[in-house]
């Protein structure tokens, strides 16, 4: 869990970086190449140990970076990730993505909306959404989609720290809950 400090390094990190790629263009290159090395970052424990190692080298960090991903990443988005090294702030680059994508986000005036389902949702689904959110909060709205087979059916849609849940768990949980206390009710009437 990150502490307000750890943000407030990763926010200025984030919109000196979302201010240079506006500048310049190049906005949505540099949030696709970070979201994808933040996937790397991610699925790979080993390549994230290493860059967050103190006894290795920054040099040698950066020599990796350079050999890796140059000529793959975008001047800006490559110089960015060597400085973070140099700096010795790798350790903070997942706080650093998720800030600039949100902070990126909030530029292009759109609204991220975290939708949990069951199952994948088609097309239509994912239209039907979109309209109904985009009426209610009057942006252009972005599905950050994730499956959860927990759920039975149904969706959790959040949007910011409001939270609905329409999960089928959720409404049978609340129907069990009401059962029980209509039983509790009950038994207090019949008693011997």
């Amino acid at each position: 869990m990150a502490r307000s400090g750890d943000e407030s390094l990763a926010s200025i990190y984030a919109v000196a970086l979302l201010d240079l790629a506006f500048q310049k263009g190049v906005h949505g290159e540099v949030l696709a190449e970070l979201r994808e090395f933040g996937a790397i970052l991610e699925s790979e424990s080993q390549f994230a140990t290493f860059l967050n190692t103190p006894k290795v080298r920054e040099e040698a960090k950066q020599d990796v970076i350079r050999k890796v991903f140059g000529g793959v990443l975008s001047d800006l988005t490559l110089n960015f990730l060597l400085v973070t090294i140099e700096k010795k702030r790798q350790f903070y680059l997942p706080q650093i993505l998720e800030a600039f994508t949100a902070g990126y986000h909030e530029r292009m005036g759109e609204l991220v909306v975290d939708i949990v389902s069951a199952t994948k949702l088609d097309d239509k689904q994912r239209d039907r959404l979109r309209a109904m959110l985009g009426k209610k909060h009057q942006q252009e709205i972005i599905l950050s989609e994730r499956i959860n087979g927990d759920l039975l059916g149904g969706l959790v849609i959040q949007v910011g720290d409001s939270r609905v849940d329409g999960s089928l768990r959720t409404r049978l949980e609340a129907v069990g809950e009401r059962l029980r206390a209509a039983r509790f009710v009950s038994e207090d009437c019949y008693e011997n």
